[in-house]
């Protein structure tokens, strides 16, 4: 069966794990790769970016001068969500926004965050497992991204039920080493209690990537250090965690502007450090795709 569903995530907010979503499958997308990005955080961080970029609006959302000529998307997470079982008529349309040929979004929904109030149960949980697994949609795109919000949460069982890969994007700090030991425990109580769906469908670690760091060069010592001492730790050694070569580098328009994306920018810096993020990506895909069909 083909992988290719990879959530981002990390049990700690501020890290820069929207922004690597975002940028990461777009680059794919303008590379002429069909993606699928799948807003699991209730924030809708990653929705706000790309509505602005390709000038959508929600249904529920008033007019403003500024969004009066937007275009409506009806299509939420909350619907995936409430999704039980195939109805007749109902279309992957309902749920997926298709903003061109190879770029796609299950967008977040704002009010999503009062639907884990009355979820929780099995049902809701494999929600999105079942969706992916219905409509086909792993044969259908060559990548199905998932951003997932900072915290242990349904939308995190959800998410990671769903997928056959995460990745998790950090900010070298004091708590850093905390978050990933923390991130790993989630996923092996996880694991444990869904043991079934992991026998048949392993969910594996691509890896850290550091996040919002600076040029090289202008990395103070500090921060170097940090990274060195988050590298070395017995804690992660013992996790076997591994981390990307290529860091996501700063980069001063993205904080500035919501419609920014790199792969359109003309900040050859960044599209080359964008590339090299990807190329380890696939990498580490690959890697675990050979090991997984040689285990068989």
């Amino acid at each position: 069966m083909k992988r290719n569903i990879i959530a981002m995530l990390n049990m700690k907010g501020g890290v820069g794990k929207t922004t690597l979503c975002k940028e990461v499958a777009y680059y794919l997308s303008k590379n002429e790769k069909k993606v699928l990005v799948v807003d699991v955080d209730p924030q809708g961080n990653l929705t706000q970016s790309i509505f602005e970029k390709f000038n959508y609006k929600h249904h529920y959302e008033s007019e403003t001068e500024k969004n009066k000529d937007y275009e409506v998307c009806t299509a939420t997470i909350s619907q995936v969500f409430e999704y039980k079982s195939i109805v007749e008529g109902v279309k992957k349309e309902n749920f997926i926004l298709e903003l061109n040929e190879y770029f796609s979004i299950i967008p977040g929904d704002l009010n999503a965050v009062f639907f884990e109030r009355s979820s929780g149960s099995s049902e809701s949980e494999n929600a999105l497992k079942n969706f992916i697994e219905d409509f086909e949609i792993r044969d259908e795109y060559d990548y199905v991204l998932l951003d997932c919000p900072p915290t242990f949460s349904f939308y995190t069982t959800a998410a990671l039920l769903a997928s056959d890969f995460y990745i998790s994007p950090i900010h070298p700090d004091s708590y850093s080493i905390l978050g990933i030991d923390l991130l790993y425990q989630v996923v092996d109580r996880l694991k444990a209690v869904y043991r079934d769906r992991f026998k048949s469908l392993p969910l594996d670690h691509l890896g850290v990537v550091f996040s919002n760091i600076p040029r090289e060069g202008s990395i103070q010592q500090g921060m170097k250090d940090m990274m060195l001492d988050i590298k070395d730790s017995e804690v992660l050694k013992s996790l076997d965690v591994h981390f990307f070569g290529e860091p996501f580098r700063v980069n001063s328009s993205i904080p500035k502007k919501i419609d920014y994306f790199i792969a359109d920018s003309s900040s050859d810096y960044s599209y080359a450090n964008l590339r090299k993020v990807v190329k380890e990506l696939d990498f580490r895909i690959d890697f675990f795709t050979k090991k997984q069909e040689q285990e068989v």
